[in-house]
């Protein structure tokens, strides 16, 4: 008898519920060991309860694990109430859960080959770095925080063995971004919080730009072009109208949200995300857009401050006098200029992982450049590769990324040949997010990494996880029959 077809235990499993018992202990002997006992025995019941629900239903674990890592919780929690770190704990809690569900369910988790062989590629590239770098400590530093991230990333992929593991992803990664950005208007129509909603909904001091869960308005504004065409899309293929009015309102939120971080890379990314999505569009849907951007159009140019619209505009100023037009962009222009002078002096492998900011003071400089005192970032999650890991880093990159994108819309051609339309949708608001992400980047050095390196593995594996969707599909079975699958068909 196969595994797919062994039948569920009857009775009570006490040797299931007691590996349920070692894990959640092992998991809070972690804790306590990197965290504080006081805050440790404070978090007990409730990480039992988190663990208890988080074997009996996957999909809970999964978007707890998204809602994590979308909205900073780990940091903002340290940070406002000094509460133990939950991103230390993350994986080997993640792994005992997977490990107890298959003691009791015979819940064979999935296992993301393709994900495993590129992150593995990156950090053998990040590692190298370590071997030419200035300072080569923090290289390895730098790497082993990578394996970290890599390793939530992986865990989490291995959740995937169930069709409704892209709509949990989808549904965990966008609405407490729809949360974030409603706080960020209310406090505009009512006044700052002094806390910024305890760190989870700021104004930067000074600009008064509205940066979410970070610190950094750029980097949250990323994270919204990521999560709006999930939003569209859900506006665009809603059933009912209470469910239509629902997504309208979250996707005006993030729309608002987008606008008050003032970020234009973020506003360039978004182009490029909604025409990957506008390739699933139907005609109504072309026209629904339409309207939609009209409405925005008009309610941006009516409520948003002229300071806001000076600034977006600057973009196509920027573009058509070729210089910079404030402190801003000649600071990007600084870093990316330094970052080309590093790139001729260290075509192949860069300057080591970590290293451009030691390099940036002197070559600055030299060159008579925006100059603060101390060492600036790339400003560039490709030319941030390009200096650090050279050429051979970057080309490894981009074609993660590209097979990323690729995966994405054969994962559409796969949904739409078993009649799940649906799913195809899905799978393009997928790419497109990830395109618009993506492009965000060009602007931005990774400074979010647990995110970046989960989106892009996710991206990856997206064909090899529907693949095994639909592996017992009747129309699918040429393409599948090859395949050998480590788990059992998941559940419907």
């Amino acid at each position: 008898m196969s595994e797919s077809t062994i039948p569920p235990r009857k009775g009570f499993d006490w040797r299931g519920w007691g590996i349920i018992l070692l894990s959640g202990l092992f998991a809070l002997a972690v804790s306590f060991v990197l965290s504080g006992r006081t805050s440790l025995m404070m978090a007990l019941p409730v990480a039992l309860l988190i663990f208890a629900v988080g074997i009996r239903f996957p999909m809970i674990a999964l978007a707890g694990l998204i809602v994590m890592i979308m909205s900073n919780l780990s940091d903002n929690l340290i940070i406002a109430f000094g509460a133990p770190s939950l991103a230390k704990i993350t994986a080997p809690g993640l792994f005992m859960l997977l490990a107890a569900r298959y003691a009791i369910y015979r819940d064979l988790p999935y296992v993301p080959r393709v994900a495993i062989c590129c992150l593995s590629i990156v950090f053998a590239m990040k590692l190298l770095s370590a071997t030419y770098a200035m300072r080569w400590e923090m290289s390895i530093a730098l790497s082993i925080d990578f394996l970290k991230e890599a390793i939530v990333a992986i865990l989490a992929l291995a959740f995937m063995n169930n069709k409704r593991g892209f709509e949990t992803v989808a549904l965990a990664a966008t609405l407490p971004i729809v949360v974030i950005c409603f706080l960020g208007l209310y406090q505009m129509v009512f006044g700052d919080s002094p806390t910024g909603f305890h760190g989870f909904s700021r104004f930067t001091d000074g600009s008064g730009r509205f940066s979410g869960m970070l610190f950094d308005p750029n980097f949250f504004a990323a994270i919204v072009v990521f999560t709006l065409p999930l939003g569209l899309f859900h506006l665009l293929n809603a059933r009912g109208p209470v469910t239509m009015i629902c997504w309208a309102l979250a996707s005006a939120i993030l729309i608002a949200g987008l606008v008050i971080t003032e970020s234009r890379g973020a506003l360039i990314g978004l182009t490029l995300g909604l025409i990957v999505l506008s390739t699933s569009f139907t005609r109504k849907q072309f026209l629904a857009v339409a309207a939609i951007a009209g409405v925005v159009v008009i309610l941006a140019g009516a409520l948003a401050s002229d300071r806001v619209i000076e600034r977006f505009t600057s973009i196509f100023s920027t573009a058509a006098e070729g210089a910079a037009q404030d402190t801003s962009t000649e600071g990007r222009l600084a870093s990316w200029t330094v970052a080309y002078n590093l790139f001729n002096e260290h075509p192949w492998f860069g300057v080591g992982l970590g290293n451009f900011r030691l390099h940036y003071q002197n070559n600055a400089l030299e060159n008579g450049l925006i100059f603060r005192g101390e060492g600036r970032a790339t400003h560039s999650l490709y030319l941030e590769f390009l200096t650090e890991q050279g050429l051979i880093g970057l080309v490894l990159f981009l074609a993660f990324a590209f097979f990323g994108a690729v995966s994405f819309f054969r994962s559409a051609a796969i949904a739409r040949s078993a009649g799940d339309e649906l799913m195809a949708r899905r799978m393009i608001a997928f790419c497109s997010a990830f395109v618009g992400y993506m492009a965000a980047m060009t602007f931005l050095q990774d400074g979010i990494p647990r995110f970046l390196w989960y989106v892009v593995s996710l991206a990856a594996e997206s064909y090899m996880i529907m693949r095994c969707i639909y592996a017992d599909h009747p129309a699918l079975k040429f393409r599948t029959r090859r395949v050998v699958h480590p788990f059992p068909p998941p559940s419907r």
